[in-house]
């Protein structure tokens, strides 16, 4: 595992390196950075081909929108693994019509690609869960009773446009059932210098649907609940996390790294495709990259759920001893790894 580096050692910039970095994304970095005598640049016009991209570019010229330059790089991606073999499971856009058209097959999960920690992910598995999610759906394109909850509460999750919300976030995705009783995914941390910084998996026990983050989750938990169990696996909902190059395992994960087959030319496929498109798209994502997965046992086959260029990157940070409980302390350790990832990269390119 990759030791996390001190901004101290960040090295000074020897022929005025460029890097793109937005301050407010990470502020003790931008700083270290710029009093290193690094060129800061804000503006893709003024990036070159030497120009080392710390945060991914959000969008480009061939773009008229943030949301069409993510869903090119997005096809771009996707594209770029299936080289690998390694696909998504199947995945569409959500539509309220197709909803109500029944045209969505169970069981299937019902998640928010924008969101992380586990937040807005359902699975909906029987025709009763079905309608339970049409109710739900119907109750929030109500804007009369928004407005009687919103007039009630200060909670900006009362003045969401939800049937404009769910259409712009949502996709509804193949369900894949893990090899134990355990939610379970796997994280690969990468920088673009072909480099692997940690890699885990994450099992959660299924407990019932708590998400109190927005109307959905509550609606679906207590007003139309599901008959399901969460499907989350992350530490930030609760869930452990076993390093997988760690060199002390329990009996239980010895257990759950057998059943992933952690070991077989599958899961080094798995990594090698992480580092390759991670060094393809460098410029777009940036120096840091978390690639979740999860695990098929029926085909034996891994599947790639999703990808962030700003990753969580708490347990991480505390198997390499640096503090991350409270919100400073997050945003201090979110810099360091990021700056290890752009070490790593600045020593690639000299």
């Amino acid at each position: 595992m990759e030791r996390i580096i001190d901004y101290s050692e960040v090295p000074y910039a020897t022929n005025g390196q460029s890097v793109y970095l937005t301050m407010g994304s990470e502020p003790n970095l931008y700083l270290c950075l710029f009093q290193n005598g690094y060129h800061i640049i804000n503006h893709l016009k003024d990036a070159d081909s030497s120009t080392i991209f710390v945060t991914g570019r959000k969008q480009d010229y061939f773009c008229s929108s943030e949301e069409e330059y993510r869903e090119k790089m997005d096809n771009y991606i996707q594209n770029a693994f299936q080289e690998h073999g390694i696909t998504k499971p199947h995945t569409v856009s959500f539509s309220y019509q197709d909803l109500l058209d029944h045209k969505y097959h169970v069981p299937f999960v019902l998640k928010n690609e924008d969101e992380n920690c586990g937040r807005e992910k359902f699975l909906i598995a029987t025709e009763e869960d079905y309608i339970q999610l049409i109710k739900t759906c119907h109750s929030l394109f109500d804007k009369r009773l928004l407005d009687i909850c919103a007039s009630n509460s200060r909670n900006p999750i009362y003045k969401i446009d939800y049937e404009d919300y769910l259409s712009s976030h949502f996709r509804v995705q193949e369900y894949i059932q893990t090899p134990s009783q355990y939610n379970t995914t796997v994280r690969v941390l990468t920088s673009p210098a072909q480099s692997v910084l940690y890699a885990s998996l994450k099992y959660n026990l299924p407990e019932k649907i708590h998400d109190k983050t927005s109307m959905l989750g509550t609606m679906l938990s207590e007003v139309y609940p599901l008959s399901t169990d969460s499907i989350v696996s992350n530490t930030a909902a609760g869930g452990e996390n076993c390093l997988i190059d760690g060199e002390y395992h329990t009996d239980e994960e010895k257990d759950l790294l057998r059943l992933h087959h952690i070991d077989s030319d599958g899961f080094h496929q798995v990594l090698e495709a992480s580092k390759d498109v991670h060094e393809k798209f460098r410029r777009e994502i940036g120096v840091l990259c978390g690639f979740d997965y999860i695990y098929d046992p029926e085909r034996d086959q891994w599947f790639l759920l999703e990808y962030h260029n700003r990753p969580m990157v708490g347990d991480y940070s505390k198997r390499c001893g640096v503090p991350y409980d409270t919100f400073y302390q997050r945003k201090f350790a979110e810099g360091r790894v990021r700056a290890t990832a752009f070490n790593q990269v600045l020593q690639k390119t000299r």
